[in-house]
């Protein structure tokens, strides 16, 4: 019984597919088991046309092609149109044992859809094949499409134009052409060639940015240990102050991707990206299924966002479901999806980036406009920023207007020195050196001085037991951005005024 094996991808999962085909005596037909019945038909009608453009036709016996593991393969976002080559092929190993014999000690692999006349089609994501051979120590041959040189992953991998190549090189009537080029040797995805290292390019970016958020000092605070730390944070204040612009630019900051990010990301990804971070900005009209995963199994934004970016802007006019939804993966990193259909796993690990006005109108606090908005229409507007949400971000900022404030903090003076170029070029030096240091800021500042001005503290002491955990990790990381100021009740009362949205929330008039 002739046996040939694909891949496909069950959530970021990739399971191993083996086709077995058997002929003999009964009804005659082409029969293909494990399949829903389009599925099934359509491949049938795709695989008998292939096969008789090179010559081959489907006896009148019974043939019978069991794909399996059969629920999983129909649990599965990979286009099963991918198994009509190994289908085939297992076919044709079946009507020519003679002619065609796989070697039992190597694994087949095939993938790819026939087109009616024999050509295989290009792989979207050839990144499966990837996850494969690193995970498993098997000796195997992969039969891809020509289209898809561009692996570089394992060895004896074969590429074809059609399914009459295949046929003639198998049974020996065609020499490989350029067998050099179409065998790659053994590559890894995970190799040193791929570790980080500081860029020029990356400290303009750097250089770039700082200079155009440092208008509003305290966003620029903001951004800068948002990026290093990667922690959560949410602006609040009224229009046009440069809530939505400073986030925006927190993408430049973020160190390049690694060589296992970038393997994560097209994981997750049904077709080849640019290997850039993500930066996932959905309208605020977006439901909880779509920013979560929908009921096909497939990835939501969050998941979409995974290494990179989730932007929510205006998140008060998102609907309560969406953002309450939001909780669990930004604790666990992952999602996990059960549906009747199935139930896969997802990683959703991401900066969760937002922005929110006080009121409908966005002028409530303003010294430049009048609010018009009823106390209870701004409670209303309010109160979908739950407590629980409120608490996973790390950093709550109240911004205004930079010309209405005579009074900065020690890290907004910092910035506000950067009119100064060599000190300007300094920070970015070392801002870049830093970022790149994988969360070496995590143990920085855990000195017991630290540690005690903190437990002095009252507004530190009235936090939730999450957030006292998240104001050591901020405490940490403005150490380690701003490294040159002097540790003290200041330094800790001014971090903890970057976690502080009381002015929106503590209105008698309003709650």
């Amino acid at each position: 019984m002739a046996k040939t094996y694909a891949c496909l991808l069950l959530g970021v999962d990739v399971i191993t597919v083996e086709i077995e085909t058997f002929i003999g005596n009964g009804f005659s037909g082409l029969n293909i088991l494990g399949l829903n019945s389009e599925a099934s038909r359509n491949m049938r009608e795709r695989v008998r046309s292939a096969l008789e453009s090179i010559g081959v036709l489907i006896p009148a016996k019974r043939v019978v092609v069991n794909i399996t593991p059969s629920e999983k393969i129909k649990e599965s976002r990979t286009p099963l149109s991918q198994l009509d080559f190994p289908v085939a092929a297992s076919i044709l190993s079946s009507l020519y044992p003679d002619k065609l014999i796989f070697n039992d000690n190597i694994y087949e692999y095939f993938a790819g859809e026939l087109t009616l006349s024999g050509n295989i089609k290009e792989l979207d994501n050839i990144l499966i094949y990837k996850a494969l051979l690193f995970n498993n120590n098997i000796n195997y041959k992969i039969n891809l499409s020509v289209k898809n040189r561009k692996i570089e992953a394992g060895s004896f991998i074969n590429y074809y134009k059609n399914l009459l190549d295949w046929w003639e090189l198998t049974i020996g009537k065609k020499e490989l052409i350029n067998s050099k080029s179409n065998i790659i040797s053994t590559y890894s995805v995970f190799s040193d060639s791929n570790k980080k290292s500081i860029s020029d390019t990356f400290l303009d970016e750097i250089k770039n940015t700082v200079i155009n958020i440092a208008k509003n000092p305290k966003a620029a605070v903001g951004v800068l240990v948002s990026a290093m730390g990667k922690h959560h944070i949410l602006f609040a204040g009224e229009p046009g102050i440069g809530k939505t612009y400073s986030l925006q630019k927190i993408e430049n900051l973020l160190p390049p991707l690694s060589a296992i990010e970038e393997f994560e990301i097209q994981m997750i990804h049904s077709k080849d990206t640019d290997l850039v971070r993500p930066f996932r900005n959905p309208h605020h009209s977006v439901s909880a299924a779509a920013l979560i995963g929908g009921s096909s199994l497939k990835p939501g934004e969050v998941s979409l966002a995974h290494q990179g970016i989730l932007f929510l802007d205006e998140l008060s006019e998102f609907s309560s479901q969406s953002l309450e939804s939001l909780r669990e993966p930004l604790d666990s990193k992952f999602v996990s999806l059960s549906r009747a259909s199935g139930h896969v796993r997802y990683p959703a690990k991401f900066l969760l980036c937002a922005t929110t006005n006080p009121c409908s109108c966005g002028y409530l606090f303003s010294s430049v406009k009048a609010c018009r908005c009823h106390p209870k229409e701004i409670r209303k507007y309010l109160q979908k920023l739950s407590g629980p949400l409120l608490d996973r971000f790390c950093l709550q900022i109240w911004l205004e207007p930079t010309s209405s404030r005579k009074i900065f903090d020690c890290f907004e003076r910092e910035i506000l020195s950067f009119n100064n170029l060599n000190k300007l070029d300094k920070f970015v030096e070392n801002y870049g050196r830093k970022i790149l240091q994988e969360n070496n800021y995590l143990n920085y500042s855990s000195s017991s001085q630290i540690k005690e001005i903190l437990n002095l503290n009252d507004t530190f002491r009235n936090l939730s037991l999450r957030g006292q955990e998240k104001v050591r990790s901020l405490v940490n990381t403005f150490h380690f951005v701003f490294n040159e100021i002097e540790i003290n009740s200041k330094f800790i009362e001014s971090v903890l005024n970057y976690r502080n949205l009381e002015k929106m929330f503590l209105q008698k008039n309003l709650f």
